[in-house]
């Protein structure tokens, strides 16, 4: 391809990305998934568990900077979260396969206080989940049978909250949470790339190719004329 050929092939692959985001539009919320592996500590000795999350914030109340953010003042408590999972599994074993999963319940997951940092977002507070339980024995942890599990977000991570009671009326109950001093949870938060993003990268990279392989045929039929 001449350098003439391809400067009118770029101009052609230009006007079409324009044309492409004019279409899509701004986007509406910015898409954040976080995930952490942390081992439990005390008292549920060789137990870990691994997690993930994603995030929901709208583009109007993410700050470019470092800041804390209000979701209520801020984002007008639209900040959400849209899904929340926690994997149990044994330190020890060989792959790590998953004992049981935690489904939490995100629309108990209310957003507080989203923090950034040059622009990224890398920590958040959440009221804490609705409780959970799970079928599977995890006596061998020193897990009680009808323990149950709550996640929230802090600043200083994910945290996981377990409460195991010895009366229905649950007056007598033991309660704690992962031990994140000597355990702390590695939180790390990406934003998921927005589909207008996605869709003008792959109308760009097709029309680059179609210019490419249209202009030498027409290069040959003006030689031809």
């Amino acid at each position: 391809m001449s350098r003439h050929s391809l400067r009118a092939a770029m101009r052609r692959v230009s006007l079409l990305i324009a044309a492409m985001a004019c279409w899509v539009g701004p986007a509406q919320a910015a898409v954040y998934t976080g995930v952490w592996d942390p081992a439990f500590g005390a008292p549920f000795t060789n137990l870990g568990w691994r997690g993930s999350a994603q995030f929901e914030v709208p583009s109007g109340c993410e700050p470019a900077g470092t800041a804390d953010i209000s979701n209520a003042a801020d984002c007008g408590g639209l900040a959400v979260v849209t899904q929340a999972t926690v994997e149990l599994y044994d330190i020890r074993a060989a792959g790590t396969p998953t004992l049981a999963t935690l489904s939490l319940d995100e629309t108990t997951l209310l957003i507080g206080t989203l923090r950034y940092l040059n622009g990224a977002l890398t920590e958040l507070t959440t009221s804490p989940s609705a409780q959970v339980g799970t079928s599977v024995d995890l006596s061998e942890f020193l897990v009680q049978p009808g323990t149950l599990f709550s996640l929230d977000f802090t600043l200083a991570g994910p945290r996981l909250g377990w409460v195991a009671c010895r009366d229905l009326a649950k007056t007598s109950c033991d309660r704690g949470f992962n031990d994140g001093v000597n355990f702390p949870p590695t939180f790390v938060i990406t934003r998921v790339p927005e589909p207008a993003t996605l869709a003008l990268v792959a109308l760009a990279l097709a029309a680059l190719v179609w210019a490419r392989r249209s202009a030498p045929q027409r290069s040959r039929v003006s030689g031809a004329v």
